[in-house]
Protein backbone atom coordinates (compact mmCIF):
# COMPACT_ATOMS: atom_id res chain seq x y z
CA UNK A 1 0.00 0.00 0.00
CA UNK A 2 1.28 3.59 -0.74
CA UNK A 3 1.03 6.79 1.44
CA UNK A 4 1.57 9.93 0.65
CA UNK A 5 4.78 12.15 2.09
CA UNK A 6 4.42 13.27 5.39
CA UNK A 7 6.90 15.77 7.75
CA UNK A 8 6.45 14.15 10.55
CA UNK A 9 9.90 13.42 11.90
CA UNK A 10 11.20 14.97 15.10
CA UNK A 11 13.48 17.45 13.11
CA UNK A 12 10.08 18.88 11.57
CA UNK A 13 8.84 19.99 14.63
CA UNK A 14 11.19 22.54 15.08
CA UNK A 15 11.73 23.33 11.01
CA UNK A 16 8.47 24.70 10.68
CA UNK A 17 7.45 21.43 8.38
CA UNK A 18 5.19 19.90 11.13
CA UNK A 19 2.63 22.92 11.49
CA UNK A 20 2.86 24.13 7.52
CA UNK A 21 3.00 20.85 5.84
CA UNK A 22 2.72 17.83 8.21
CA UNK A 23 0.53 15.54 5.78
CA UNK A 24 0.02 15.69 2.06
CA UNK A 25 -3.06 15.12 0.29
CA UNK A 26 -1.71 14.41 -3.34
CA UNK A 27 1.28 13.15 -4.90
CA UNK A 28 1.69 13.48 -8.73
CA UNK A 29 5.50 11.86 -10.12
CA UNK A 30 6.22 12.07 -13.59
CA UNK A 31 9.14 11.14 -15.57
CA UNK A 32 9.86 13.57 -18.20
CA UNK A 33 12.98 11.32 -19.56
CA UNK A 34 14.61 7.98 -19.69
CA UNK A 35 17.80 7.26 -21.20
CA UNK A 36 19.77 4.37 -20.56
CA UNK A 37 23.16 3.95 -22.39
CA UNK A 38 24.89 0.35 -20.95
CA UNK A 39 25.17 0.15 -17.81
CA UNK A 40 24.53 4.12 -17.39
CA UNK A 41 21.10 5.40 -16.85
CA UNK A 42 19.68 9.40 -16.12
CA UNK A 43 16.28 10.43 -15.24
CA UNK A 44 14.35 13.62 -14.94
CA UNK A 45 11.51 13.46 -12.53
CA UNK A 46 9.02 15.72 -11.96
CA UNK A 47 7.00 16.00 -8.43
CA UNK A 48 3.80 17.75 -7.67
CA UNK A 49 2.88 17.87 -4.06
CA UNK A 50 -0.02 19.17 -2.27
CA UNK A 51 -1.87 19.93 0.96
CA UNK A 52 -4.44 21.83 2.55
CA UNK A 53 -3.20 24.53 5.66
CA UNK A 54 -6.02 23.31 8.31
CA UNK A 55 -6.75 20.62 10.52
CA UNK A 56 -9.13 17.80 9.01
CA UNK A 57 -11.08 15.48 11.15
CA UNK A 58 -8.12 12.74 11.35
CA UNK A 59 -5.90 15.51 12.63
CA UNK A 60 -7.69 16.33 15.32
CA UNK A 61 -8.66 13.14 16.00
CA UNK A 62 -5.19 12.35 16.43
CA UNK A 63 -3.66 12.45 20.30
CA UNK A 64 -0.42 15.06 19.06
CA UNK A 65 -2.98 17.71 18.07
CA UNK A 66 -6.33 16.94 20.12
CA UNK A 67 -4.18 17.32 23.71
CA UNK A 68 -3.75 20.92 22.78
CA UNK A 69 -6.46 23.64 22.89
CA UNK A 70 -4.81 25.89 20.75
CA UNK A 71 -5.28 22.80 18.00
CA UNK A 72 -9.14 22.78 19.02
CA UNK A 73 -10.14 25.76 19.03
CA UNK A 74 -8.35 26.47 15.38
CA UNK A 75 -10.62 23.18 14.24
CA UNK A 76 -13.86 24.58 15.56
CA UNK A 77 -13.24 28.26 13.97
CA UNK A 78 -11.82 27.17 10.64
CA UNK A 79 -14.99 25.12 9.77
CA UNK A 80 -18.13 27.88 11.55
CA UNK A 81 -20.51 28.52 9.06
CA UNK A 82 -19.78 31.92 9.68
CA UNK A 83 -16.36 32.73 8.74
CA UNK A 84 -16.80 30.49 5.42
CA UNK A 85 -14.44 27.98 6.01
CA UNK A 86 -12.17 27.87 2.31
CA UNK A 87 -8.81 25.85 3.06
CA UNK A 88 -5.27 27.35 1.70
CA UNK A 89 -3.49 25.10 -0.94
CA UNK A 90 0.18 24.48 -0.50
CA UNK A 91 2.00 23.64 -4.08
CA UNK A 92 5.14 22.13 -3.91
CA UNK A 93 6.92 21.37 -7.10
CA UNK A 94 10.20 20.01 -8.08
CA UNK A 95 12.02 18.21 -11.37
CA UNK A 96 15.30 16.67 -10.19
CA UNK A 97 18.03 14.29 -11.99
CA UNK A 98 18.70 10.75 -11.17
CA UNK A 99 21.89 9.79 -12.45
CA UNK A 100 23.39 6.04 -11.65
CA UNK A 101 24.34 2.87 -12.78
CA UNK A 102 23.48 -0.45 -12.80
CA UNK A 103 26.24 -2.25 -10.74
Amino acid sequence: MASSPKFDRFQDNFNGMGITVHDTWATHITIKSLQVDNDRYRAVVHYKVQDHFGLDSDDISNVKFNQFRFFRIWFVLQRYSQFGFKPFMTIMETTIEITGSRK
